[in-house]
């Protein structure tokens, strides 16, 4: 049996809903029943700089149930970027990882002249 939260809002007063079990169960009330959602737990995805490790997305499972706004009202990973949130579904994600890929690529080029570089100015 799926567990329920009731959510005060100021547009629908109680609010009661199913609640999935990857919610964390934290529910910010007073709001409108349009802005209830259920939200995973946080998926930092660091990576290793010169200055040790840092967080450089972070991504978690939500789901908006009352929504009408893109991705609609079925469960997707909203990923914060440079301190914005970007809903995503599953093409969507595939999307982001190829260009990250593809970026990751970039880096490898900067990295080979850059070792070209370094190794001239040693010679």
């Amino acid at each position: 049996m799926s567990r329920t939260v009731t959510i005060s809002t100021v547009d629908y007063g109680e609010v009661t809903i199913p609640e999935p079990p990857w919610c964390t169960g934290e529910h910010p009330s007073d709001g409108y029943r349009i802005d209830i959602s259920h939200y995973g737990h946080d998926v930092p995805l660091t990576i290793e700089t010169s200055r040790g490790r840092v967080t450089a997305m972070t991504t978690a499972l939500e789901q908006r149930p009352f929504t009408e706004r893109h991705p609609g009202r079925g469960v997707f990973i909203n990923v914060e970027i440079d301190g914005d949130h970007y809903p995503h579904d599953p093409d969507e994600l595939h999307r982001l990882a190829a260009a990250l890929n593809h970026h990751a690529q970039q880096l490898r080029v900067l990295g080979n002249e850059l070792a070209t570089l370094v190794q001239e100015r040693q010679q």
